[in-house]
């Protein structure tokens, strides 16, 4: 997802193994989540949360949040506000459609790879990056209904697993 250029914000969904906490995460600069979390100088990645408070005239108060990225499963972009894309960032790409277990949950959705590679290499290369993922249909251990989502992305340190599926 690209966010607008003059965005300083982006609204992301966190899915670590004990819940989901919303955040707004500073660009710094970048147009895209994945590059944000791609380019982490640390093990950390700042952000900041919304919480309610009475003490506050607009009833809302902003809380400092620090997340070890290893720790991050998912990463879910809120689109609040329509995103303009960068013609620069395209790329022609393929689509492929696979599972991906992470942990205890399991992701069906469709990864772009630039060209076609085995799927050794492509767990190899994204050990240590965060994948984007389109029409995502993501299935919760003790969750009845998937998360539906167009896109998210996931941490290739989480993968345990990856396939096609026709």
């Amino acid at each position: 997802m690209t966010i607008r250029p003059n965005s300083a914000l982006a609204v992301v969904d966190l899915y670590l193994a004990r819940g989901r906490l919303r955040a707004d995460l500073a660009m710094q600069g970048f147009t895209r989540v994945s590059d944000v979390f791609n380019n982490a100088p640390g093990e950390f990645i700042g952000a900041s949360m919304r919480m309610a408070s009475p003490a506050d005239d607009t009833g809302v108060v902003r809380r400092e949040l620090v997340v070890r990225l290893r720790d991050v499963r998912l990463v879910r972009p809120i689109e609040e506000q329509a995103a303009v894309g960068e013609l620069g960032a395209h790329r022609e790409r393929l689509s492929t459609r696979v599972v991906i277990d992470l942990d205890d949950w399991q992701v069906t959705g469709d990864v772009h790879p630039v060209d076609r590679v085995p799927w050794l290499d492509f767990a190899m290369a994204v050990r240590n990056r965060f994948i984007s993922v389109s029409n995502a249909s993501v299935r919760f251990v003790g969750v009845a209904e998937p998360l539906e989502c167009d896109y998210l992305l996931v941490n290739g340190a989480r993968i345990s697993a990856v396939y096609e599926v026709t």
